[in-house]
């Protein structure tokens, strides 16, 4: 189950709140460990900014993001992204939700194509315990 909602500050700014909430869920059955769900291992490789890929699994996980986006130049060529998320995966023994794993962090927006508002996006998460790491997209993360 995935959820996306983009609230505009107001009418004349540019500025944009932006929520992303990514469930994965396993309804029935084992799956393979490695078909689990894990830390950056949605379609894009987009969950978990601030922790390596597969840093967290279990047999269910819920995701929750928020980003502020702003611009920096008027023209919009440079912007930026403060970004927070949390995620939460079952505990193999338990099967219970029982850590929620916090990061959050900072990017960089270039425009690379002012008609289709496609951004080259370098972003920087910090984890716990001294995890985190740049993260770079084409497009948005979410």
């Amino acid at each position: 189950m995935e959820f996306r909602h983009f609230q505009k500050l107001s009418a004349s700014s540019k500025n944009v709140l932006a929520f992303w909430s990514y469930n994965w869920l396993t309804l029935s059955g084992n799956p393979p460990y490695l078909l689990l769900p894990s830390t950056g291992w949605d379609a894009n490789w987009n969950t978990g900014r601030g922790y390596t890929q597969g840093r967290f699994r279990g047999k269910d996980m819920v995701y929750l993001e928020a980003e502020y986006r702003f611009g920096i130049t008027p023209d919009g060529l440079l912007g930026g992204v403060l970004f927070a998320n949390g995620e939460s995966s079952t505990e193999i023994g338990s099967k219970k939700f029982e850590y929620l794993a916090p990061a959050c962090g900072l990017g960089i927006r270039i425009k690379l194509d002012k008609f289709s508002r496609t951004n080259f996006c370098m972003d920087y998460g910090w984890g716990l315990n001294g995890n985190g790491g740049f993260q770079f997209n084409i497009g948005e993360v979410f």
